[in-house]
C-alpha cells in the first residue's frame, strides 16, 4: 500500500439490470456477470490502498448525482452496455469523455468499431488482415454466394450473443432458417460468414505504446462430440450446465510451436493497432486445417474476471491481477496529465 495510492478515488462502474425475471432470457447471463467482474476489481483496488466504491449504472441522472458527490479521479469503466443494450457501450465511455473523467480501457471509437463486427472486417479487407469471406443480411436470405458451411451471428453483439450450435449452416435451408431467428430476435443486421473448421486461439494484449501480447490460450476441441459443432458458441461460454461447455476447456498457454506463437503475435498487433486499441484487449483468431490464420474479431474492454481468460494469459505472463489492475489506474491518470 502506497501513500500515493490512498489519495486516489476510484469508482468502479459497471452495467446492472433493476430486475431479472423468472424467465428471463440466458443473453442477460452474460450481462450479470459483470457483477462479480466489478467485484474482483473493487477488491484489487482496495487491497492496493485505494479509495474506491461500486456504481452500477442504472440511471443516468441519478448516477451523476453519486459520481459528482463521490468525485473520483478515475472512472474504472466496466460498462459493456446500457440497460440490457450493448450498442449503449461507446456512448457510456463518450459519457466519460465529456464529464472529463480519466476512464480505463477502450475509446468510444474502437468500442464502436469493434461491435459492428462487418466495419471492422471491412477495415481488417482494407489492410490485408485475413478475416473469413462474409456477407451481410437485413432480411431472410433468397440466395447465398458464398460457399457453405457458414456460420450466421448478430452483427453488433458481444460476448457470443446469438451465436448457439444453430448458428453453422451446410445449406440455404437452414441458413434461411437461422438468419429469420436472428432478425426477429436481435432487430439489426446479420453477419453470415465462411465457417472456419480447426483450431480457435484467443490473443489478449496489455498496453498502449508497447503493448504486451500475453500467451495465447487456446479453446481445446478434442473433447466436442460429433453431435456439437467445435465453436465458441454461447453455450460454450456462458451456460455451464451445458454439455459444449464441459467439452471446450480453455488451455493457456496454447500447445504452440515458436513459430505459430510468433504469426499469432503478429496478427493480432496488427488488429490492436488497426482498431486502436486501448490498455487490454482480445483477438479471436482461427486456424484452417492449412495452417492460415482468420480474425474472427477483436474484443475491446474483455471480461477480467479472475475465471476469465484474460486473467489466465496475465497468470501464464506471471503477471498478478492487482499489477494489472494498477497498470490500467496509471494509465487512465497519464492520459489525464497528457
Amino acid at each position: 500500500m502506497s501513500s500515493e495510492s490512498q489519495k486516489i478515488k476510484i469508482l468502479v462502474v459497471f452495467n446492472d439490470l433493476q430486475s431479472v425475471d423468472s424467465n428471463f432470457d440466458p443473453d442477460i447471463i452474460s450481462e450479470i456477470a459483470v457483477r462479480d467482474e466489478a467485484a474482483a476489481v473493487y477488491t484489487a483496488l482496495n487491497n492496493c490502498g485505494y479509495v474506491a466504491e461500486m456504481l452500477p449504472l442504472l440511471n443516468i441522472d441519478e448516477d451523476l448525482i453519486k459520481i459528482n458527490s463521490f468525485q473520483p479521479d478515475v472512472i474504472f469503466n466496466l460498462c459493456e452496455g446500457w440497460q440490457s443494450r450493448t450498442d449503449q457501450e461507446m456512448n457510456v465511455a463518450g459519457l466519460w469523455e465529456m464529464l472529463d473523467l480519466p476512464y480505463t480501457g477502450n475509446s468510444p471509437l474502437t468500442l464502436g468499431l469493434a461491435q459492428n463486427k462487418v466495419l471492422s472486417k471491412n477495415i481488417f479487407k482494407a489492410i490485408g488482415i485475413p478475416t473469413p469471406d462474409f456477407y451481410v443480411y437485413e432480411s431472410i436470405p433468397e440466395t447465398c454466394s458464398l460457399d457453405f458451411p457458414l456460420i450466421a451471428k448478430p452483427s453488433r453483439e458481444d460476448g457470443s450473443i446469438g451465436i448457439t450450435q444453430n448458428s453453422v449452416v451446410n445449406d440455404l435451408i437452414e441458413l434461411k432458417s437461422i438468419v429469420g431467428e436472428l432478425l426477429a430476435k436481435y432487430k439489426q443486421p446479420i453477419l453470415v460468414e465462411k465457417y472456419i473448421a480447426g483450431r480457435e486461439f484467443n490473443v489478449s494484449i496489455l498496453g498502449n505504446e508497447n503493448p504486451l501480447v500475453l500467451p495465447p490460450s487456446e479453446i481445446n476441441f478434442e473433447q466436442v462430440s460429433e453431435e456439437y459443432f467445435p465453436i465458441t458458441s454461447y453455450e460454450a461460454k456462458w451456460l455451464s450446465d451445458h454439455p459444449v461447455y464441459q467439452m471446450t476447456p480453455p488451455v493457456c498457454p496454447a500447445p504452440i510451436s515458436a513459430e505459430l506463437n510468433e504469426k499469432l503475435t503478429s496478427l493480432s498487433l496488427a488488429v490492436y493497432h488497426a482498431l486502436r486499441g486501448r490498455d487490454y484487449g482480445r483477438i479471436d483468431i482461427r486456424m484452417d486445417a492449412a495452417g492460415n490464420l482468420f480474425v474472427l474479431e477483436y474484443n475491446p474492454n474483455p471480461d477480467i474476471s479472475p475465471s476469465a481468460g484474460f486473467v489466465r494469459a496475465l497468470n501464464a505472463a506471471g503477471i498478478s491481477y492487482e499489477t494489472f489492475v494498477v497498470f490500467l489506474i496509471k494509465q487512465a491518470l497519464n492520459r489525464r496529465r497528457r
